[in-house]
């Protein structure tokens, strides 16, 4: 999997530890008041995600986006655990000293752990699309999605799922579609990359095992440390912001109302025109959301949006 082209001159590595090389994005640092955030992405995606918004913030922000632990480019050994993705977002911290977190679904609960653990580091948290606690309304498609990720979880189905796409590759696109609001509203050839992307994606062996030892841990720190997020989440002193694609079928906005309810100060920013990856949909938007959060709540005359 190769760097996207527009954003090659950006691709840097980090030796996190002896077994896991982390591919990434960055925009650089050279302005020392320029505020950092870095873009954390979902499960089974990677940096890529972000190839739309990062150049609406690159000219005033330094922006970092990688690939988690398994996915994209990044090397990673043995088992693969929301813990260790946790690590290397810590590791990027440490690097480049505090910043703001900006997560996309399971990214968003990522986020939220790294800043329970590292608050002093973390300016700010941009949840996209997701974070714990999530709201579950039976009989609603979060209750048929949340049942899906599960048998996804079992030893067989879900491995048999995964590779059934390695038959058909129009399936393996076509299962972007719940996706976006839109798919078919991309440029043809973002739609292209997107196409290529997933096609890469379901051919990776080490991309299916990161998957799905990132699922089963994403299910187990679920059940066991979603009270232990939303008291982080409460106690948590930096800016909280809450931004939804606002035709997301995977977690509709509603399913936001926990998060809300335990942060009732954080501004609830819908994206008209976007599903669960609104940053590709409508990234101009989300920049804006992620810019007032950076700012505290207000316009930052040092980081201003495209």
């Amino acid at each position: 999997m190769q760097p996207y082209p527009a954003l090659l001159d950006q691709a840097k590595w980090l030796k996190t530890n002896k077994r896991d090389n982390m591919f990434y994005y960055d925009s650089g640092g050279g302005d020392a008041d320029k505020p950092s955030v870095i873009l954390i992405h979902g499960l089974g995606d990677e940096a890529d995600s972000w190839r739309r918004l990062i150049p609406l913030l690159k000219e005033s922000c330094r922006t970092l986006a990688p690939d988690l632990p398994g996915f994209g480019r990044s090397k990673a050994g043995g088992i693969i655990t929301i813990d260790r993705h946790i690590k290397a977002i810590v590791s990027l911290l440490e690097l480049i000293g505090p910043a703001a977190l900006a997560g996309n679904s399971l990214g968003g609960m990522i986020a939220q752990a790294v800043a329970a653990e590292k608050p002093s580091l973390v300016t700010a948290l941009v949840l996209i699309d997701g974070g714990a606690p999530l709201a579950q309304k039976s009989g609603n498609n979060t209750a048929d999605g949340a049942l899906s990720l599960l048998g996804k979880a079992l030893p067989f189905y879900g491995p048999y799922w995964y590779r059934k796409f390695r038959e058909n590759h129009t399936a393996a696109y076509h299962s972007l579609f719940g996706y976006y609001h839109n798919l078919e509203s991309l440029p043809e050839d973002d739609r292209a990359f997107l196409r290529k992307r997933v096609i890469e994606r379901v051919e990776s062996v080490e991309q299916e095992k990161a998957y799905f030892a990132t699922l089963r841990s994403m299910i187990w720190r679920s059940m066991t440390k979603t009270a232990f997020l939303a008291r982080a989440l409460a106690d948590y002193k930096g800016v909280v912001s809450l931004v939804w694609g606002e035709n997301d079928a995977i977690l509709p906005p509603k399913t936001a109302e926990i998060i809300r309810s335990i942060r009732k100060d954080a501004p609830f920013v819908l994206i008209p025109n976007a599903g669960h990856l609104p940053q590709q949909e409508n990234p101009a938007a989300v920049a804006d959301a992620i810019v007032a959060a950076i700012a505290g709540g207000g316009r930052h005359s040092g980081c201003a949006g495209g």
